[in-house]
């Protein structure tokens, strides 16, 4: 039989245990909403994003919501969250661009370093692209800020290179946005995120030949 001592130790242990920090993992469900997102973004006709990105963003919240200490599920519910937006592209967004945008903060609260920091580069994206207040949040210094943070967490990430190129094109410092663009080109590949990776690739290039054409009616 157990003295009263060593009852309460084993309570003590079990205490600590459940206020030990969560974690964040990329498992099956994850993997399937990482594909899915890739499979609407870089392969459907953009026609059809906002009903597919629709119907994956119930599913990322399903998936959050069996994972609640989860900072990737999280993370990928304010990604899909943040491409379904875009998808809407009007006013109509803004509700969703919100939910994606405490999802992300929510997936930092969990875990800052989840999937290398991505949460803050996304945070930092939204923060570029929306409107200004008082339609929105947006505001470029925050921007900077979320965006420079996910460029330290993940200096050679793909997604991290290709966004704070975005960010410098649209701040007009070209000449930094085509370096930040070229490493985003030839960034590492991302084991099973190939569809991705050659999307995000295209994407960097596109923003290459802005910059190009930008330059060239400059002269």
């Amino acid at each position: 039989m157990k003295t009263l001592m060593q009852q309460n130790i084993l309570t003590l242990l079990g205490l600590m245990f459940l206020c030990l920090p969560a974690k964040a993992e990329i498992n099956d469900e994850i993997t399937q909403l990482q594909r899915q997102w890739a499979q609407i973004k870089y392969t459907l006709d953009k026609k059809e994003h906002e009903a597919a990105l629709k119907q994956l963003a119930s599913k990322a919240a399903a998936v959050r919501e069996t994972q609640p200490t989860n900072a990737d599920a999280h993370l990928w519910e304010g990604i899909i969250l943040s491409t379904y937006a875009g998808a809407i592209g009007s006013l109509r967004a803004l509700s969703t661009v919100k939910q994606s945008r405490s999802a992300l903060e929510q997936s930092i609260e969990i875990d800052p370093n989840a999937s290398h920091g991505a949460a803050y580069t996304y945070l930092g994206t939204l923060y570029y692209l929306v409107p200004e207040w008082p339609i929105a949040f947006g505001d470029f210094d925050t921007a900077r800020e979320y965006l420079d943070r996910g460029i330290k967490l993940n200096p050679d990430d793909i997604d991290a290179n290709y966004f704070y190129a975005d960010f410098l094109r649209k701040q007009k410092k070209y000449e930094q946005a085509e370096a930040a663009f070229k490493k985003a080109i030839y960034a590492p590949a991302r084991p099973g995120r190939d569809l991705a990776d050659d999307g995000r690739r295209n994407d960097a290039r596109e923003g290459l030949e802005k910059i190009s054409k930008k330059t060239r009616n400059k002269y």
